[in-house]
């Protein structure tokens, strides 16, 4: 036998056994799969028969939604935010009396007239909780992905 045969013979050979393995691999996905769509399908009928009672719990003694003054630090940064503001506006408004009183003529003036800026607190804090529970709610919606998962995946 030459060469040319034995080699012909040994990619045969491999080309059976890879295509042996493959066939025992793609069984052995096909048995993962169907596997996993049956846990799959356990775990929702399972979730679907107690979501109610699930879905009234959340949030009772959750710490992740109770009140943590650490996560309110910016209340006190708008508060200080307006707090400046509303003294500039003292400030000037001293000034301004400070000005009648020496009967400092209006085009002499070195005081700006007060200025009233448009800071709705409420609109900016609902903001900023809307984006806190969006994220803690993402949080949430992962944590039950990830239990599900491990269901499903038999962990």
């Amino acid at each position: 036998m030459n060469e040319l045969e034995k080699a012909k013979k040994a990619a045969e050979a491999a080309q059976k056994a890879l295509a042996e393995a493959e066939a025992k691999e793609a069984a052995r996905q096909a048995e993962i799969a169907a596997k996993r769509a049956e846990r799959e399908k356990e775990y929702a009928a399972s979730f679907l028969s107690g979501w109610r009672e699930r879905a009234g719990k959340v949030g009772e003694s959750d710490p992740k939604t109770e009140y943590d003054p650490n996560t309110m630090g910016f209340l006190e940064d708008v508060i200080r935010a307006v707090t400046k503001r509303e003294m500039r506006r003292v400030v000037v408004d001293e000034a301004q009396r400070s000005e009648r009183i020496l009967s400092v003529p209006s085009n002499q003036s070195t005081v700006p007239e007060v200025r009233h800026y448009a800071f709705n607190a409420v609109d900016y804090i609902g903001k900023i909780i809307d984006q806190e529970a969006a994220r803690r709610a993402g949080e949430f919606a992962a944590e039950l992905e990830a239990e599900r998962e491990k269901f499903v995946n038999g962990s």
